[in-house]
């Protein structure tokens, strides 16, 4: 039963493409997309595992600093309201916008 059960998940295991797709699985030695780093990916290559997996850390590092960037960029309540992208009641923008002005 549990040896059925093992060969039915095996069999109905997605493709390695469709992990990949799904962000599960990396692909090595192919950039990624520029809005995420700089510089390509860390690629397959002989180095020592424990080298490849600081390179992945820097890696990661790298992301973590520049979403911390753009989300200390992107305005604030205040701003989204007075925009007209936030919507909120009309007594209570005049609220905050007026207490801002003052």
């Amino acid at each position: 039963q549990t040896e059925d059960y093992l060969k039915r998940k095996i069999r109905s295991r997605p493709e390695r493409s469709e992990l990949v797709r799904m962000h599960i699985l990396e692909v090595y030695g192919s950039p990624l997309p520029s809005v995420f780093t700089q510089s390509c990916c860390v690629a397959e290559t002989s180095a020592e595992p424990s080298l490849q997996a600081k390179q992945l850390k820097l890696k990661r590092a790298r992301l973590a600093d520049d979403l911390n960037e753009k989300i200390a960029q992107r305005p604030g309540p205040i701003e989204l309201i007075e925009k007209n992208i936030l919507p909120v009641d009309s007594n209570l923008k005049e609220a905050i916008i007026g207490e801002e002005r003052h």
